[in-house]
């Protein structure tokens, strides 16, 4: 019996805000990078037609769902080149938008773990139907199926992500601190007990049955133990949902012909959709000091797809997946499933891929990321693979692609 346990939630009714980005004049001829055209999609900005987005019916466009219900939309940015195809602009405008509303509606609706929808066999239903032959969408089971044949236990990490998820909207350090292991020894005892079920098979496993049916096994003890304590969710993808929700739209967009266009998170998770011929540039982004600063543009062409994970927060759709406490202690959404606790194995890390999906590079980056220090041998193996990543070494860009191609390379900066 853990009866003692806090679990204090006094604090999500005033998430903590986000500090506004400082702007530094003097900081070694760095360009900044507070709030330029980018919506934090990953940070990903066009170096085509940037100055003519939103002019005129042609032309790269933001495409905005219509959605009236709960939607991956409101966490994404899909930026189109309208009149790219054999179409008028405006009907092509149109059919995009129904198109890529009713993928954005689907994908939410699948890997919530939070919503009950009728007819929808989806996370919640999967957490809530333990030990049950369920039948999913073939986006779901294929997505549950990277996860388990990757090797990981983060699926299975849901009643950890739930205490984060609480930690992260505290106002104040004291309320952080209810729901920090590191800091509470009753906490800490209850990642602990829940770290011993989820670590096994034995207590909780995904079988995958074929033909899109899958089984939640999840042990007598285990469900007992969730019971008395109050889980609600065994398995949740939690920070790299939108990995698999960005791959999601963004097939669906390249299936109905449509492929003129990028669709980003505001979490990090990026994919060009291959179908213009242009230069693109990704922008790089430091943190030096309090400030958050573009270094450089990674110039590129094709269907990339990018993944950027930072162990500090940037803009304010980040104000409830971070906290740092008054010490200066950051505590990240990147949770290990060996310990519960979060990770950050450097400040920033761009991984990106002209082969691999988000999900694919989600999941490399969680076996490099989610460590204490960085594992440089990983990166370099990951390369040979054709997945190439950036990072820094105080002023120093450092990459693993040897035909990388970078411009407006900060002052101060060197590429190595």
């Amino acid at each position: 019996m853990k009866s003692t346990r806090s679990r204090i939630h006094t604090s999500n009714s005033n998430p903590k805000p986000i500090e506004n980005v400082e702007i530094s004049s003097s900081h070694v001829g760095l360009r900044i990078a507070a709030v330029v055209f980018l919506v934090m999609v990953a940070a990903t900005a066009f170096g085509y037609g940037i100055s003519s987005l939103f002019s005129g019916t042609d032309g790269w466009q933001e495409i905005e769902a219509d959605v009236d219900d709960m939607s991956a939309a409101t966490e994404l940015t899909f930026m189109y080149d309208i009149g790219a195809g054999s179409e008028g602009a405006t009907a092509e405008r149109k059919a995009i938008v129904v198109i890529y509303s009713d993928a954005c509606e689907t994908a939410f609706q699948l890997f919530t773990p939070d919503v009950e929808y009728e007819y929808v066999f989806n996370v919640w239903y999967i957490n809530n139907h333990p030990n049950e032959e369920i039948q999913v969408e073939e986006a779901l089971y294929s997505a549950l199926e990277m996860m388990v044949e990757s090797g990981g236990r983060e699926i299975y990490l849901g009643p950890i992500y739930s205490e984060y998820e609480s930690l992260f909207f505290s106002a104040e350090d004291w309320q952080a601190e209810e729901f920090d292991p590191l800091y509470n020894d009753v906490e800490a005892e209850y990642f602990s007990e829940v770290l011993g079920f989820i670590s096994t098979d034995e207590h909780i496993s995904i079988e995958l049955l074929g033909d899109n049916k899958i089984m939640l096994h999840v042990s007598d003890e285990y469900l007992s133990y969730a019971e008395e304590m109050g889980i609600e969710s065994f398995i949740d993808f939690s920070w790299m949902t939108n990995a698999f929700v960005v791959d999601y739209v963004s097939d669906v967009m390249i299936e109905n012909g449509y492929t003129a266009g990028i669709i980003g998170s505001n979490d990090g998770f990026t994919r060009n959709l291959g179908g213009c011929d242009d230069l693109f540039t990704y922008t790089l982004y430091s943190r030096q000091g309090s400030t958050v600063y573009s270094v450089a543009d990674l110039v590129y062409e094709g269907g990339y797809s990018f993944v950027y994970a930072h162990d500090y927060a940037i803009t304010s759709d980040d104000a409830l997946k971070y906290y740092t406490y008054e010490s200066g202690e950051t505590r990240t959404p990147y949770i290990a499933a060996t310990d519960g606790l979060s990770k950050a194995a450097t400040e920033d890390l761009v991984l990106y891929s002209g082969t691999s999906t988000c999900a694919e590079l989600v999941l490399s980056l969680a076996d490099v990321y989610l460590a204490d220090e960085l594992d440089e041998a990983k990166l370099e193996a990951l390369a040979e693979d054709g997945i190439f990543a950036v990072y820094y070494d105080g002023f120093a860009i450092e990459c693993t692609d040897e035909e990388i191609m970078l411009s407006g390379v900060a002052e101060g900066f060197v590429v190595e």
